[in-house]
């Protein structure tokens, strides 16, 4: 038997996450459904991602750690995404598509655009 400290702890793996990209990491080990676009201004990034069910419409705008960007979140549609944007100086980023369906990120661009 292995001594306590000498055993992986539960999620430790190790050598087989360094193999990983950040971004593989980032959405395939979180408790995201469906990312729906990433913002960049400078060094920093964002993420938008729908959460809960499939056919959820609460959205997180999440740091590239999986965090929270703001207290005042889950958010209840993406036009509340783009209110919380432009309250933090953020509207002015372009929404990249980040998953299959680029429609809401060309939804969320548009509302962004509006609020501006």
């Amino acid at each position: 038997m292995l001594a306590a400290a000498a055993r992986p702890r539960h999620g430790d793996f190790g050598e087989a996450s360094d193999r990983v990209s950040e971004r593989e990491t980032y959405f395939s080990g979180s408790h995201l459904y469906d990312p729906v676009a990433v913002l960049r201004r400078d060094a920093e990034i964002l993420i938008v991602a729908r959460v809960g069910m499939r056919a959820s419409q609460r959205f997180m705008i999440l740091t590239p750690a999986a965090e929270p960007a703001w207290a005042h979140q889950p958010l209840g549609s993406l036009s509340d995404v783009a209110w919380s944007l432009l309250a933090h100086g953020w509207h002015r980023a372009a929404a990249e598509p980040a998953g299959q369906n680029a429609r809401a990120a060309k939804t969320l661009e548009r509302l962004m655009r509006e609020r501006a």
